[in-house]
């Protein structure tokens, strides 16, 4: 499966992720288990595009319960439980950014983690004597 389809996949798997912890987090269950769903699904996940991907979705539907409703009020309080659910939201994407990298090194690497020697012109290793 390519890339583009699986972050596409996991970006839509955090909306509805993201979605349901905004609706389920005013309960210590709802928040906890929202959490750990989250938390476990970013490792799961393979790192770089398809870990942003799962994190943008969920910030996304994060960020819509912090907005104001058309018919006022707001899903997510300016309460513990809200702030919480917004910082734990800040914190999943900031973890799928730092790893962001790492998942484009790993697709590049030749994978060889031997290192050039810097003693030998070329790189080298050393003859055996």
């Amino acid at each position: 499966m390519s890339t583009a389809v699986m972050a596409l996949l996991a970006s839509v798997v955090g909306l509805l992720s993201g979605a349901a912890g905004t609706l389920l987090h005013q309960h210590w269950w709802g928040l906890a288990l929202a959490l750990v769903a989250g938390i476990a699904t970013l490792g799961w996940l393979p790192p770089g595009v398809v870990r942003l991907a799962f994190a943008v979705g969920w910030c996304l539907a994060v960020a819509r319960g912090a907005v104001e409703r058309p018919a006022g009020g707001f899903l997510v309080a300016s309460d513990a439980a809200g702030w919480s659910w917004l910082a734990a939201s800040f914190v999943l994407l900031l973890a799928a950014l730092a790893t962001l990298r790492s998942g484009a090194t790993a697709r590049r690497g030749s994978g060889s983690s031997r290192t050039p020697y810097l003693d030998s012109p070329r790189g080298e290793e050393p003859q055996e004597h």
